[in-house]
């Protein structure tokens, strides 16, 4: 046997370690990390903002108890495109391999103090829990961005369009 035949038998060892490593499976301490979040806002500024945040990534709300603290949502993606494809590509079989895929997403708002909110997320999709970093970093991102659009300061130019009162018709009123 060659030499390079034997330091590629010896390189398969660190590749399958390697292999094995790279697939690890992630600990319940950085699952709960991806799923929560602390916003600093009064609660209700967070709610809105989950929310807000759901609807502009095409959620449709299907469940929303202010009170509770849950707010839940659901997305239907059937797919087309793909399944069109796949159907010109490998025919009925591709057609009957391309699933529709449905999210839901629910959150659990918890007031820790006046001004900080803690949001907690769970994905199901297709009907089974996920943690799915993709599209848990997605959501996480637009919720932020509109609770940060929620609580941008007041400008000269937004308080300039505000209405003037309007002046007495003739001067000012005796007094």
């Amino acid at each position: 046997m060659s030499s390079s035949v034997r330091g590629a038998f010896r390189a398969l060892p660190v590749l399958a370690v390697s292999l094995v490593v790279g697939c690890k499976t992630m600990t319940q301490s950085e699952i709960k990390f991806l799923e929560t979040r602390e916003l600093d806002l009064p609660y209700d500024n967070a709610y809105k903002a989950a929310a807000n945040g759901l609807f502009s990534l095409g959620f449709a709300i299907d469940h929303s108890d202010k009170e509770s603290g849950i707010l839940s949502a659901r997305q239907h993606d059937p797919r087309t495109g793909l399944k069109v494809s796949n159907a010109i590509f490998f025919g009925v079989i591709g057609l009957a391999a391309t699933e529709s895929v449905d999210h839901a997403i629910t959150f659990m708002l918890t007031s820790v103090n006046p001004t900080l909110t803690e949001l907690r997320m769970k994905v199901v999709r297709n009907g089974k829990a996920v943690v799915d970093r993709k599209l848990m970093t997605k959501i996480w991102q637009t919720i932020e961005r509109e609770a940060m659009l929620a609580t941008r300061p007041v400008t000269d130019r937004t308080a300039q369009a505000a209405p003037a009162s309007s002046p007495e018709p003739h001067g000012p009123s005796p007094p």
